[in-house]
């Protein structure tokens, strides 16, 4: 018997709508595999696609113009400046949420905006946009459970947020 799954993508349009420009932008995008392929198949698909920040990577682990590009999507942040970032990368993030996915099968836009102190905890998270109120709750409870990198504001690290933006599809 051959038993079919689905396969579940979540498309990221992390930090700012502008992360997926039009088709001349030259940047590189990222793709996050499924950590297990689906029920039938040994072939473990893009559990998450689109970024131009890889998954893997800490802040600190970033090229120069990564960092920049992240910068950008914040107004006023100096030269000095830094946001707030996963301090394990984003792969444990999309990773939890992909698994919720599988499970929820939702479709629509995400926004979150998770509220870091200056010792990298996060203190709450704001809904901005929500396609599921189940899989809104799942995604605050997972980000309330990173660490993060706190922000640097003038050479102090201070309190920031860090945009969590998604689009869910199924394929």
């Amino acid at each position: 018997m051959r038993f079919t799954v689905p396969t579940v993508t979540l498309i990221l349009l992390m930090l700012c709508s502008t992360i997926l420009r039009a088709a001349d932008d030259n940047r590189q995008r990222y793709s996050l595999l499924q950590s297990e392929p689906n029920i039938g198949s040994s072939i473990r698909r893009d559990a998450a696609t689109g970024s131009v920040i890889p998954f893997d990577k800490r802040y600190a682990e970033l090229s120069g113009d990564q960092q920049s590009y992240l910068k950008s999507q914040y107004e006023g942040m100096g030269a000095d400046d830094e946001p707030p970032f996963p301090i394990n990368g984003l792969s444990p993030i999309y990773k939890a949420i992909a698994a919720g996915q599988q499970k929820l099968q939702i479709k629509g836009n995400m926004t979150l905006a998770v509220e870091v102190n200056s010792q990298g905890e996060a203190t709450s998270v704001s809904v901005l946009q929500s396609a599921d109120p189940e899989m809104t709750q799942f995604a605050a409870s997972i980000l309330m459970l990173q660490k993060y990198k706190a922000a640097v504001c003038n050479g102090t690290p201070c309190t920031m947020q860090f945009p969590f933006r998604i689009a869910f599809e199924i394929r």
